[in-house]
């Protein structure tokens, strides 16, 4: 029976679990002019679909060594990768500092390309408000209303703050609420962006 038991043992594949695989990486993301340490699974999968694999391979800009998808997804943690796609983060040169996240393209470490140097804000995470608005651009009841095809599920509205307030008292309910928010009412160009229930409003900063 012994014998038995060995042959068994002997024929099973010999396998080791490594405890290290399970524990975070951590890093140091600069944001707002302060190191801040977070923590990551580096063995992620999936990464490759959003984030560049010169990124993957080489993780630091700077004193900024933490990937880009760690840091935006601390900045808007109540979206998923996929939602996240229209949007970059918005660094500041002189000190390699991250000051938040705007709307446009990533370059290869996910800084935005290009840009009107504004910064996003969450003004809303009510699902109805951002709900009326991916209806509305599906009715194309408000001019200029248009999803993003990025495959993020993303719309936006961009213009003056006095007419997208407007826009928003249109549609009633939840959306009309958020028409009084004080980011819309400066008068400023801004754009609204309604993506995973949530609304951010990205204006100048």
């Amino acid at each position: 029976m012994k014998a038995l038991l060995l042959t068994i043992a002997l024929a099973l594949p010999f396998t080791t679990h490594d405890a290290r695989a399970d524990e975070p990486v951590f890093c140091t993301a600069r944001i707002n002019d302060r190191d801040v340490v977070m923590g990551y699974d580096k063995t992620e999968a999936r990464l490759s679909d959003t984030y560049s694999r010169r990124e993957l391979l080489a993780t630091r800009w700077g004193r900024h060594d933490c990937p880009s998808y760690v840091v935006l997804r601390s900045l808007t943690p109540e979206l998923t990768d996929e939602e996240r796609l229209p949007f970059c983060l918005r660094v500041d040169g002189s000190n390699e500092s991250v000051i938040g996240y705007d709307l446009g393209k990533r370059d290869a470490w996910g800084r935005c390309r290009a840009g009107a140097g504004s910064v996003c804000t969450r003004v809303n995470q009510t699902t109805a408000a951002a709900g009326a608005l991916t209806s509305a651009a599906a009715r194309r009841s408000i001019q200029g209303l248009q999803a993003l095809p990025d495959g993020s599920g993303a719309v936006i509205l961009s213009g003056t703050g006095g007419y997208i307030s407007g826009a928003l008292a249109s549609l009633g309910g939840a959306a009309a609420a958020v028409a009084a928010s004080p980011m819309l009412l400066t008068g400023a160009a801004v754009s609204v962006v309604a993506v995973g229930g949530t609304l951010y409003a990205c204006h100048d900063g």
